[in-house]
């Protein structure tokens, strides 16, 4: 075989210029501290880290929800404390109104105490996050959820029912609630014991309405939707009571019973509790219990104190207000009670899921390190075989390049 000086001289200069494309290489993952500088490089360990970087970004992002949101939440149920409180301290005010001590002129201090708590929990009920968004106005966030009319009516116009509250994802199966809409926290209490509710519908005597319950569940669920009323007649000094059923008939043969102040009256898997003495023609509704709001609750209460006035049937008037506001309050402080515990549950789901997350990401990361990470002791070595590689290529290059047939002529 024929080899011409052209092909000597390109032989040597295409082994200089893959010499210092590969030290140039070495030298890029020694400056980046990468082994993979191109899918090229090792398309399977490519294509792993594409894979692995989307998990971490996505895990990421994870994270950023749940910081961004967990103050808002930790903002609600420390609100709830507050309306707690509140609460807590009407029912002490209710409490003492009705004791026999107190005059109208001291039940009217304490109806205006109790009109201050109620304007502190509407404006805990408008509070906004600072982002200037209304904490509990559900998706409606950027509009004022609780409205006050002239009369004092208190309205709630914000998001409400299911997919009132926004969800923020804390993984890629999982998302969690950001708190709840304002119409569950204040507004959709159940009263009572949320099964059956009862009401003075009319006293002219001193009948009092201590309380009342279920004490049958299965005889109840028979006439769980259903509304009686329970009729007071006096006859020569004789009380009784008729149970009326929602189309007036007598119920179950309960008619003219004998009244006994302060025992049990039981029917359709209820029970009802009256105290004093009622007159001649007294009812009482016991229907399916109604959701309350905390505003009525309060209002309610408010003006049976500032309008006790004298006598004994406005005193049993307040005594039964006060039994129906003490059972209402209890319910608002079930319900309060109740939210702040799921809020509690996920702010530990998000301290548990950061976690979770911050192991993930740091086992991915670690992952997307061995694969693609240099190893500096090998690149190293390899540069300097690649440098005296080099260097011998251009030395031979040099002397190649000085031969000529005329030296051995």
């Amino acid at each position: 075989m024929r080899i011409s000086t052209t092909q000597i001289f390109q032989s040597g200069i295409n082994q200089i210029q893959a010499g210092q494309g590969e030290l140039n290489r070495t030298s890029l993952q020694l400056g980046s501290g990468k082994r993979i500088l191109s899918p090229s490089d090792d398309p399977s360990g490519a294509t792993q880290i594409n894979q692995f970087e989307r998990i971490i970004k996505a895990t990421k992002q994870f994270q950023r929800n749940m910081e961004n949101t967990q103050p808002r939440m930790q903002q609600q149920e420390s609100l709830l404390q507050q309306g707690t409180d509140a609460l807590q301290r009407a029912r002490e005010l209710v409490v003492t109104g009705n004791n026999d001590s107190q005059t109208e002129e001291t039940r009217k201090y304490l109806a205006g105490e109790l009109r201050q708590i109620r304007d502190g929990l509407f404006e805990i009920a408008n509070t906004r996050d600072p982002n200037g968004e209304y904490l509990f106005a559900g998706t409606k966030s950027q509009d004022q959820p609780f409205h006050q009319d002239a009369d004092g009516e208190v309205s709630y116009s914000g998001a409400s029912g299911e997919g009132s509250v926004r969800e923020v994802a804390v993984s890629a199966t999982r998302k969690v609630r950001l708190g709840e809409d304002g119409a569950r926290v204040f507004m959709e209490i159940p009263e009572n014991d949320g099964r059956v509710g009862a009401s003075v519908a009319t006293n002219n005597g001193t009948m009092v309405l201590e309380k009342a319950e279920v004490s049958d569940r299965s005889a109840f669920n028979e006439n769980r939707d259903e509304t009686f009323e329970i009729v007071f007649s006096e006859d020569d000094g004789e009380i009784t009571y008729t149970i009326e059923d929602g189309e007036g008939e007598v119920f179950d043969g309960l008619g003219d019973q004998p009244y006994v102040p302060g025992a049990a009256i039981e029917f359709a898997g209820r029970t009802v509790v009256i105290s004093g003495t009622p007159a001649d023609g007294d009812t009482i509704e016991s229907r399916p219990a109604e959701n309350v709001n905390v505003f009525e609750s309060l209002d309610r209460i408010i003006n049976a104190l500032e309008n006790s006035g004298g006598g004994s049937t406005a005193r049993a008037d307040l005594a039964s207000a006060t039994n129906t506001a003490l059972a209402d309050l209890d319910a608002a402080l079930g319900n309060f009670s109740d939210i702040r515990a799921e809020l509690g549950g996920r702010l530990k789901t998000f301290d548990q899921q950061m976690d979770l997350n911050e192991d993930r990401l740091l086992d991915l990361e670690s992952a997307v390190s061995q694969i693609r990470d240099l190893d500096y002791a090998e690149a190293i070595s390899r540069f300097n075989q690649q440098q005296v590689a080099l260097q011998a290529a251009q030395q031979t290059y040099t002397q190649v390049n000085r031969l000529s047939l005329f030296d051995f002529i």
